[in-house]
């Protein structure tokens, strides 16, 4: 059965249920989940996934400035823990190095290897393309309002997650 049929026969049981509201939102869930899927086949083979490539992509632009974990995980949606191994493991491939901050000697700061930046330099194509795969269908008008909607969506949920009506 498929999951919108799934969500017709609970809106059946319960009138008061948001159906568009919750097809809405399963279908942004799911399509999350499937553009993750695309873009990590599109990095397989340089033996990456998603959240690898967003800390070495970050990480070459943030190269004039020393970048902390803390700040790479926030800006991948990522808790310390999953940062952790992240490093550890780009740290293990020879792909990130990790040293003592400056500024405070608490903190680490990362930057990136040579083969780190020769290896960003053959997946983000790969990648770009995966991106362009994925939105095709929208069209670039289409493109422009998903953006725009997505990201409304988005500042919304943050003040909400804040605290804030």
């Amino acid at each position: 059965m498929s999951f919108e049929r799934r969500i017709d026969r609970f809106c059946a049981e319960h009138p008061d249920a948001p159906r568009d509201l919750i097809l809405a939102s399963r279908l942004l869930l799911r399509s999350a989940r499937l553009l993750r899927h695309h873009i990590e086949r599109a990095l397989a083979p340089f033996a990456l996934d998603l959240s690898q490539y967003l800390v070495i992509s970050m990480l070459a632009i943030d190269a004039d400035e020393p970048t902390m974990p803390s700040e790479l995980g926030m800006s991948i949606d990522a808790t310390r823990t999953q940062m952790t191994r992240l490093i550890d493991g780009l740290a293990a491939r020879g792909l990130v190095q990790r040293k003592p901050s400056e500024h405070d000697r608490r903190s680490l700061e990362l930057t990136l290897t040579p083969a780190a930046h020769a290896l960003l330099e053959r997946a983000a194509p790969a990648v770009h393309a995966a991106y362009g795969q994925a939105w095709a269908p929208l069209g670039q008008a289409g493109l422009a309002t998903a953006t725009r909607d997505l990201a409304a969506l988005h500042e919304h949920l943050a003040a909400l997650e804040a605290g804030k009506p």
